[in-house]
């Protein structure tokens, strides 16, 4: 993937995380328990696709993986700790991608992944991250749904490319 796009994804993704603080806006929301999601509550499934930053953007910068933590039970609890802490992780990313060359994207290196060697371009890194955080906003539709929030299909990519 190039550049363009990958920076593209990074923007709906953003887009996406608006949408969604936008539906909540309230604290106790983040929290309420939502059983049938697959998830305890909205905070978990949020502050999992924040830690995949943490884990993922090192592997992407200094091609070694760090482990993935879980979310602790005060953690993410409340919009200003999900906003800095998705703030922190994601301009870490978009300082990354911004200071590399199409070409030092798409070079292929040996990325250690939990103790064994892979090969990777930074730029399927990148996208691996932007996806899994993409495959997580079907996640965040369910919790919309049990919580009983209107979800629609105000996460479709269409709505994204629209908003200008």
């Amino acid at each position: 993937m190039d550049k363009a796009s990958l920076l593209d994804l990074f923007d709906y993704t953003g887009w996406v995380w608006d949408q969604i603080q936008a539906a909540v806006p309230d604290d106790q929301t983040l929290v309420v328990v939502a059983p049938g999601s697959g998830w305890p509550a909205l905070r978990n499934c949020l502050g999992h696709m924040i830690l995949a930053y943490d884990r993922w953007v090192p592997a992407i910068v200094t091609l070694k993986t760090g482990l993935m933590a879980q979310v602790a039970d005060g953690d993410f609890r409340a919009w200003p700790q999900l906003d800095a802490e998705r703030a922190r992780t994601r301009e870490a990313l978009r300082a990354a991608i911004d200071r590399w060359t199409e070409a030092e994207l798409q070079q292929v290196h040996e990325v250690n992944v939990d103790g064994s060697p892979v090969k990777y371009s930074r730029a399927e890194l990148i996208l691996h991250l932007l996806l899994h955080e993409r495959g997580h906003h079907g996640d965040v539709t369910t919790l919309f749904w049990q919580l009983g929030i209107e979800a629609e299909t105000a996460f479709e990519y269409r709505f994204h490319l629209s908003r200008d």
